[in-house]
């Protein structure tokens, strides 16, 4: 396996080099055409803008199995210090894309050499990180086209050591809502404010009105969080802006409770315009449904025997958002966290610009998905 190893690098440092964000993965594709062209046994079709799949076509009429990668990247300025740092200024992988995309690629040449008589189809799925390519892919009629029996994705983590493979038999992911509000009105001097609308006031007033809506118009017993991440307002002290910028994010496994989240944020936006006498616009740039594993997949995979080093263990369900949930509503399948973790590199975990995963942890997915695939469809139950 020394060789499959390298490959596993190979792939993953090549890819790091050149993040790139939702539905403007151009290079990461080409990278990805021309490992898999290279291989005779897959027909790569394109889907989703920039996304692809590579379908393996050597079981008849049986069903596939479909295994997923994400593509994108990160807006963040790379902070690793590694020798295959972002060549992209101000782009990471910071969510570690880049080894799930070295796992489906080396995962692709091992199919390649194995020649296993099954549908086999690999998801190379664009814009995971808030732009909702996963949804694009469904409804572009992926599952429709090719009758898919199971679908299996892994994400990495420092928050389990490498070997783990960590996943639970229902909620795995929230889902999520991520927002923005624009405000406008007039700006001017400080010293009249009387005169101009504050915007800055206006803003700190909006996020207090935000952050009532989970404590009190949601059931406290339920999984419910909403969280501001950027505020953007002026741009000096002495004088009050014409327009101010808020994003956030809300999560919940409740499809009812994110309607009311939403309900509500259009009317926080109403309220502060009216008490402000501003102009107030809520935009809603993605909703992700909840991702539940399928309790009778998971069962099994955690009856199987993946291999020394390797162990698969229950994990609690995270308010992390994942758009793998639009797959796993369309056809059976499971999650997984990937254990990435080692002796130093768990104090900076996903999305920070110190990222960095451990590559060991490749090896681990990449033999993981193998065995998935040596059990599927066979009469040997997982």
């Amino acid at each position: 396996m020394t060789d499959y190893f390298e490959r596993l690098v190979l792939h993953r440092r090549e890819l790091h080099k050149t993040p790139e964000t939702a539905f403007t993965e151009f290079k990461t594709g080409d990278y990805i055409r021309r490992v898999l062209s290279g291989l005779g046994s897959f027909r790569i079709e394109p889907i989703a803008k920039t996304g692809l799949i590579a379908l393996y076509e050597k079981g008849g009429r049986g069903d596939f199995i479909a295994f997923r990668t994400d593509i994108d990247a990160l807006r963040i300025k790379e902070d690793t210090g590694l020798d295959f740092t972002s060549a992209h200024e101000g782009f990471m992988h910071a969510c570690g894309h880049d080894l799930h995309m070295g796992i489906m690629l080396t995962f692709a040449e091992y199919i390649e050499r194995s020649a296993p008589e099954k549908n086999i189809m690999l998801i190379f799925q664009p814009a995971e990180e808030g732009f909702g390519g996963g949804e694009l892919m469904v409804k572009e009629g992926i599952f429709e086209k090719y009758r898919t029996s199971e679908v299996y994705a892994v994400h990495n983590t420092v928050d389990f050591p490498v070997g783990i493979i960590a996943l639970n038999d229902g909620k795995m992911f929230a889902g999520t809502i991520e927002f923005e509000f624009n405000l406008s009105g007039k700006g001017g001097h400080a010293a009249v404010p009387h005169e101009n609308n504050d915007l800055v006031t206006a803003s700190t007033a909006l996020v207090n009105i935000i952050n009532i809506i989970v404590p009190r118009f949601l059931d406290p017993v339920k999984e419910n969080v909403i969280s501001i991440g950027m505020i953007h307002a002026g741009e000096a002290a002495n004088i009050l802006p014409s327009d101010a910028v808020i994003k956030g994010t809300a999560r919940s496994y409740s499809k009812d409770d994110l309607a009311k989240i939403k309900e509500k944020l259009k009317d926080a936006a109403n309220s502060i315009a009216i008490a402000f006498g501003i102009k107030s616009k809520l935009i809603i740039h993605s909703e992700y449904i909840p991702v539940i594993n399928n309790k009778d997949i998971v069962g099994k995979i955690k009856n199987t025997d993946f291999g020394k080093g390797i162990t698969v263990t229950d994990c609690e369900k995270k308010m992390t958002g994942e758009d793998f949930g639009f797959m796993t509503h369309k056809v059976p399948g499971a999650i997984a966290w990937l254990g990435a973790g080692n002796d130093i590199n768990t104090s900076y975990g996903l999305h920070h610009q110190c990222y960095n995963p451990d590559e060991k942890a490749m090896m681990a997915g990449f033999l993981y998905y193998c065995k998935l695939l040596e059990k599927f469809n066979s009469n040997t139950e997982l």
